[in-house]
């Protein structure tokens, strides 16, 4: 039999679930009513608005090369994007970037020589006898955090209005672990989303310079040869890779100066594809390489890799 004790208890239940769920009612409520006249920076738009406020944007600011095979491919290099340039052991990785800031001289590019220093980069100019490029560097390296490299670049676009960054290379930022390589995976993840971060929020293009695995001489390297890490390539908005010809003559490897720039990815439109040049005195030059060395439609196609960017899947 029920008491009367339970009783009172049973109806105060009641009466506060009650409460409660009008409590819910009026909140849902409310809830709708502030939703339907949302207005913040993230309120929800259709796609139809952002094509209007895209259309009433500035023009993009594009960064010409100069390099027209490269032009066509990637149409500029551009604020915001974090663009990774890869190459095995001495095929010119920062040879090919110094060129590159020859051509970008207007953009006021910002150096990170952590692998040579800023002096040996210069020497190797004036060693031939010329002007050494126009770029800014810091004066000293402190470190290769990125708290640091931000600050640096901060103070490189107030005084100088710097737009195109060139860091040479990821592992000063992410030093090698070759006990962990889990470890080392996740980190370097972390450091490409940063690097992306920083360009999104100072508007600049960044160009990270990073090493590959031990490949064969013998063809053009691929996505899957960045070395230690797939985020690399994940996180990168554009991937270009440098391969040197080689050739066997009498039994023996040897690498010549014709070269193959490979661009492997290309988030913004999809669009790759190859550049033949030549590295002549000390800088690459863009033009075809005699027919007579190579089949060179053959000996410069890149194996086809699939690479994930967020929830989509792409193959190059």
């Amino acid at each position: 039999m029920t008491t009367i004790n339970e009783y009172i208890k049973r109806l105060e239940k009641e009466i506060k679930d009650d409460r409660e769920k009008a409590y819910d009612v009026d909140t849902m409520a409310r809830l709708l009513e502030v939703s339907a006249n949302y207005d913040g920076t993230d309120k929800v738009i259709t796609s139809e608005e952002l094509v209007e406020q895209i259309k009433q944007r500035p023009e993009e600011m594009k960064m010409f090369s100069t390099f027209k095979g490269l032009d066509d491919i990637l149409n500029g290099f551009r604020e915001k994007q974090l663009i990774v340039l890869a190459a095995p052991t001495k095929a010119g990785k920062t040879t090919f970037a110094m060129d590159l800031t020859i051509h970008l001289r207007l953009f006021n590019p910002l150096w990170f020589p952590l692998e040579e220093g800023g002096d040996e980069l210069v020497t190797k100019f004036m060693d031939r006898g010329e002007t050494p490029p126009y770029f800014c560097l810091p004066m000293r390296n402190i470190n290769g955090n990125l708290q640091w490299v931000e600050e640096r670049i901060i103070e490189s676009i107030v005084k100088y209005g710097t737009k195109i960054i060139f860091i040479d290379h990821l592992h000063f930022i992410v030093p090698f672990d070759n006990k962990n390589a889990e470890r080392q995976d996740l980190r370097i993840g972390a450091v490409m989303r940063e690097l992306k971060s920083i360009a999104r929020r100072w508007n600049v293009c960044i160009v990270l310079i990073a090493h590959l695995k031990k490949t064969d001489v013998g063809r053009s390297p691929d996505l899957e040869d960045l070395r230690d890490s797939s985020f690399i390539a994940q996180e990168a908005d554009t991937v270009i890779m440098l391969w040197r010809e080689t050739k066997r003559v009498g039994g023996e490897v040897e690498t010549t100066n014709n070269v193959n720039v490979s661009v492997q990815a290309n988030r913004r439109t999809g669009k790759t594809g190859n550049v033949k040049m030549v590295f002549e005195n000390g800088h690459f030059v863009e033009k075809a390489w005699d027919e007579k060395d190579k089949d060179l439609e053959e000996y410069t196609k890149p194996k086809q890799a699939t690479v994930k960017f967020g929830d989509t899947e792409a193959t190059y």
